[in-house]
C-alpha cells in the first residue's frame, strides 16, 4: 500500500534519505519526529544491542516519543541505504490535511501494533499470574504499576487498592521497606529481607522480600522489581525453636553453675575474700598517699614555688610506702591542664614534659568518687615506640580554690597482677578524702 505514495511529489518535502550506518536518532534524544519507512532496512538498538529490525515499507517508527512528547527510548541505525518520511511533531496536523490517505494508513498500522502489544502484555500478565511468588513492579517514583495474582493473595489487596499508589502502603514497616527500595535504586546488591504486613483477613504475616532496581540501557533507574513470599509458618516455627533452644541453654547453664558452685564454693570463697582484702588494701593506700601529696603540694603550688613542688615529688618516691603500689610518676597540672612540674624515678625525660597539655583527655569524674582515671599513650624513649599509661587524676586545691590536678601514674599491668584491679575497677573505686 505504501508504494503509491513513494513517488508522490507532494510528499518530497517530508522525505529524508539515509546511508548505511547512519543514526537517525539516538536513545535519550529530545527529537520527536514521526517516521514511516519507504525503503531500506533499519536496526533498533537499546545501548549496543539490536532488539528489532525495521525492513517492511510502510512501517511507522519513533511513535513513542512523538505521541508522549518524551525522549527517545531506543536508537535507530540504518542497516541499508534507504528513505523514510519524517514528520515533525508540530507539523502533524498539516501533514494529515495534505495526505489524508497516508495518514489513515499510518493510523491503521499503529492500531495493529497496539493490538499486538496488548496481546504481548496480556501474555506477560498471564505468565506473571502463574508465578508462585508475589511480583510487584513500581515506576521511578515508587508507585505500583504491576501486581500479579500471587501478590493479590499475599497482601490481601486488589489492583484498584494499590495501583498507582506508593509501594510502602503494602507494609507495616514502611520506613524499613523505603530503605530497601532506596538501596536498590542506588544499585546496591539486594539481599532477602524479612518484613511484616497486615493482611486484611489473616492478620500479621511475615514476608521474605527481595528488591532489585530496574535500569535502561543507559543505566538510568526506571523502577523496582519486588518479589515476596509468605514465610509466616516457617518464621513462627523458627521463633518457637529459638525460644526452646534458649530455654534449654539457660537451664543447662544454670544446672552447670549450680554444680560448679557446690564443688568450688570453698575455693572461690577464699579467693574472693583474698581479692577483696587486696583491693581494700590498695584503696586505703591510695587515699593515704593522695592526702599526703595534696597536703604537701597545696602551699607550694598556690605560691608558685616550683622547686618546693619538685622536692615533694622526689621525696615521695623515697618513702617506703610508695613502693607498695606500682607508681611510675607524678605530674602537677595547672588549671589549664598544662604540666607545671613532673617527676618519674625511672624516666629522666619526664621533666621535659613541662608545658605539655592534657586538655585533650576527658577529666570526667564518677560519683561518689571525685577522681578521674586517664588512659593515654606516651612515647617510650628507652625501648622506642609508645606504651599505654594509666593515671589517677585528683583535684588539687587550697582553701577551696582550684589549683589544678595531681596525676598519679600507675603501671596497669602490675596493678592487675598485684591487686587484681583493672581500669574499670579503679574508676569505680571511692578514693574521696574522708571529711574532717
Amino acid at each position: 500500500m505504501i508504494e503509491q505514495f513513494i513517488n508522490d511529489p507532494n510528499l518530497s518535502r517530508y522525505v529524508t534519505s539515509f546511508k548505511r550506518g547512519e543514526i537517525l536518532f539516538h536513545e535519550g534524544d529530545d527529537s520527536q519526529n514521526l517516521y514511516v519507512l519507504l525503503e531500506g532496512k533499519l536496526d533498533v538498538l537499546k545501548g549496543q544491542q539490536v532488539i528489532n529490525t525495521i525492513a517492511e515499507p510502510g512501517v511507522v517508527f519513533g511513535e513513542m516519543s512523538f505521541l508522549l512528547g518524551a525522549r527517545r527510548t531506543a536508537s535507530v541505525r540504518a542497516e541499508e541505504d534507504g528513505r523514510a518520511v519524517s514528520i515533525p511533531r508540530e507539523q502533524i496536523n498539516r501533514f494529515l490535511e495534505d495526505h489524508p490517505e497516508l495518514g489513515h494508513q499510518m493510523t491503521r498500522l499503529l492500531a495493529r501494533r497496539l493490538d499486538a502489544t496488548s496481546h504481548v502484555l496480556f501474555g506477560l500478565k498471564e505468565f506473571a499470574d502463574m508465578l508462585p511468588d508475589a511480583v510487584v513492579l513500581t515506576d521511578v517514583n515508587g508507585k505500583v504499576v504491576a501486581f500479579n495474582r500471587a501478590a493479590t493473595d499475599l497482601y490481601g489487596r486488589q489492583w484498584r487498592q494499590v495501583g498507582q499508589r506508593p509501594l510502602e502502603g503494602l507494609f507495616e514497616e514502611a520506613e524499613q521497606v523505603r530503605e530497601f527500595a532506596c538501596a536498590a535504586a542506588a544499585g546496591q546488591s539486594s539481599q532477602e529481607k524479612i518484613v511484616t504486613i497486615k493482611h486484611p483477613l489473616l492478620g500479621r504475616r511475615f514476608v521474605s522480600l527481595s528488591v532489585s532496581g530496574l535500569y535502561d540501557s543507559q543505566q538510568r533507574f526506571k523502577g523496582l522489581l519486588m518479589v515476596g513470599r509468605d514465610i509466616t509458618s516457617a518464621h513462627r516455627l523458627k521463633q518457637r525453636l529459638n525460644r526452646m533452644r534458649s530455654w534449654l541453654i539457660a537451664a543447662s547453664v544454670a544446672l552447670a553453675l549450680c554444680a560448679a558452685a557446690l564443688v568450688f564454693y570453698p575455693y572461690l570463697a577464699s579467693e574472693v575474700g583474698g581479692s577483696n582484702q587486696l583491693q581494700d588494701k590498695l584503696r586505703h593506700q591510695l587515699i593515704s598517699d593522695r592526702l599526703l601529696l595534696t597536703s604537701l603540694l597545696a602551699g607550694p603550688v598556690a605560691e608558685g614555688q616550683i622547686e618546693r613542688s619538685h622536692e615533694v615529688l622526689t621525696r615521695f618516691f623515697k618513702m617506703p610506702q610508695a613502693k607498695d603500689v606500682p607508681y611510675t610518676g607524678l605530674v602537677i597540672l595547672g588549671p589549664n591542664k598544662r604540666v607545671v612540674e613532673a617527676f618519674a624515678p625511672q624516666d629522666d625525660s619526664v621533666a621535659q614534659s613541662v608545658g605539655a597539655s592534657y586538655g585533650h583527655l576527658p577529666f570526667s569524674r564518677n560519683s561518689p568518687a571525685d577522681h578521674a582515671v586517664l588512659t593515654y599513650f606516651q612515647q617510650d624513649r628507652r625501648q622506642g615506640g609508645s606504651r599505654p599509661v594509666t593515671a589517677l587524676a585528683f583535684p588539687l586545691s587550697d582553701h577551696g580554690k582550684q589549683l589544678g590536678w595531681l596525676l598519679v601514674k600507675i603501671d596497669p599491668q602490675r596493678l592487675q597482677k598485684q591487686f587484681g584491679v583493672d581500669r574499670e575497677a579503679l574508676t569505680d573505686m571511692d578514693l574521696a578524702a574522708p571529711s574532717p
